[in-house]
């Protein structure tokens, strides 16, 4: 019997890296299309496209003459990157499988969200654009008569991520445990309580790949998510207590959360409301899919990966400048002594440069008109 091939558009980011694995496990052929600047993860035995995908002329000398019985595209975000998508690639797969989101339901309306429920919430552009792709991926498969999957994972974590709301870029999520061992303020916004479903990449893997091939997911949409969910508040008692540490919280709502984090205001209102997902669909097609990890072992896991791995990326002072201004600007806002807390540059890992303190300094100070005078004459 010949192997099932499947070609992945990624490979090495934190969802596909781990499709790729399970994969692997059983015994499927894998190619991936990436650039190839992460080499030292992508396992023995998967094949590599080193290309840019955006580039078609390039695309298309790769693909002739090969065909796949699925193709999972985890790298498009918005209408364009999808209709590139499918113009590319319909004609070289059995299956097209579109890596949506959990965030495409209108979380302002009550209820546990399986997969018939309303869309969406339009205060995220993440979430509008996961849906129009959606819309616009069911319209070319009736058009074109290709079969396709949408898969639409939940809050998701690794060994490189902690699944906590407003975090630093994947590998440097230790900023945020060495700000709690350290008794620096962990922001919390409306109270922490939103409640989410979340699960381990492991887990999800298991959910995307029982689906490859499979005709009874053509032309559906399915919720991978965990059993579980869990609030933030959920997230930091998780880790008070693997940590053997009492993390300080500061609170503010939502709203002036974002006013600080204008970049990420939508993403604030669309994470301060529950979501509850139905997995059961998913579960129908896939037998025995379950969460294999909870939040206690699941978090454990990413935190004995960082120490094992030299803490990763390290320290994101961008980060962690960014809590502090933002906890300093507001208690003086509000008229608050925020001398009560562990504000200032703290070097964690004992390892810090004068290039991470300019880095910080740039951002907690940047207020002060001595360090805009700096900033001016390029000097800081």
């Amino acid at each position: 019997m010949a192997l099932m091939k499947l070609l992945i558009i990624g490979g090495t980011g934190v969802l596909s890296s781990a499709v790729v694995n399970e994969a692997l496990k059983q015994n499927i052929e894998v190619t991936i299309v990436n650039r190839g600047k992460k080499k030292n993860i992508i396992p023995d035995g998967v094949k590599l496209i080193k290309a840019d995908y955006r580039n078609e002329s390039i695309m298309k000398k790769e693909l002739v003459g090969k065909h796949y019985d699925a193709v999972i595209d985890f790298i498009c975000f918005n209408l364009k990157q999808i209709e590139y998508s499918i113009n590319l690639l319909h004609k070289f797969a059995d299956q097209y499988i579109f890596i949506s989101t959990t965030c495409v339901y209108n979380t302002s309306l009550p209820g546990i969200k399986n997969e018939e429920s309303e869309k969406v919430l339009k205060t995220w552009d993440y979430s509008i654009n996961k849906w129009e792709c959606e819309k616009y991926l069911v319209k070319k498969g009736k058009e074109l008569g290709f079969n396709y999957t949408i898969i639409r994972p939940c809050i998701t974590y690794d060994d490189t991520r902690i699944p906590y709301g407003i975090m630093p870029p994947y590998g440097y999520h230790w900023t945020f445990v060495a700000r709690i061992l350290e008794g620096k303020p962990i922001i919390r916004w409306n109270g922490g309580t939103a409640q989410w479903n979340m699960m381990r990449v492991e887990d999800f893997a298991v959910g995307v790949v029982g689906i490859l091939g499979n005709p009874k997911a053509y032309g559906e949409a399915f919720n991978v998510s965990g059993d579980d969910s869990y609030s933030w508040n959920d997230v930091i008692h998780t880790l008070e207590k693997l940590l053997d540490k009492k993390a300080v919280l500061f609170d503010m709502s939502s709203e002036e959360y974002g006013n600080y984090l204008k970049e990420k205001k939508g993403e604030l209102t669309g994470r301060s409301l529950d979501q509850i997902i139905d997995n059961s669909k998913i579960k129908s097609l896939v037998k025995g899919l379950r969460s294999k990890y909870g939040l206690e072992e699941g978090i454990r896991k990413t935190l004995d990966a960082y120490r094992n791995q030299n803490y990763q990326y390290g320290i994101d002072w961008k980060f962690d400048a960014t809590n502090d201004y933002i906890i300093k600007k507001h208690c003086k806002v509000n008229h608050l002594n925020y001398s009560q807390y562990n504000l200032g540059f703290c070097d964690y890992l004992n390892n810090a440069t004068k290039t991470n303190k300019k880095q910080y300094y740039r951002i907690y100070f940047k207020d002060y008109f001595w360090m805009k005078v700096l900033k001016k004459i390029r000097l800081y």
